[in-house]
């Protein structure tokens, strides 16, 4: 389990991810399941963004290994955990 102990500013927009990423090498990018994200598209100066708002103390589990790539950065493929059962909510489902 991984906990986020601060709030998080994440993003869904692909080609937002990528400019922030660019061609740096040894960067980790989390892909995230979020059950308790908040989209802020229309509360910021920055809709395109269209920025998700983690808060803080949110838990997750890693889904599998993390996903090496040819620039010798990786993908950390991330699951939130409902708060109810301690699971993924799509494996309680």
């Amino acid at each position: 389990i991984l906990t986020w102990w601060s709030v998080n500013s994440c993003s869904s927009s692909l080609n937002l991810i990528k400019n922030f990423l660019g061609d740096n090498q040894n960067s980790t990018l989390f892909l995230i399941e979020a059950i308790n994200g908040k989209k802020v598209a229309g509360y910021t100066d920055y809709e395109n963004e269209d920025e998700v708002i983690l808060r803080m103390g949110t838990e997750f589990r890693v889904k599998g290994d993390p996903l090496a790539q040819s620039n010798s950065s990786c993908i950390v493929h991330l699951i939130e955990i409902d708060d109810n059962n301690d699971q993924p909510l799509a494996a309680a489902m």
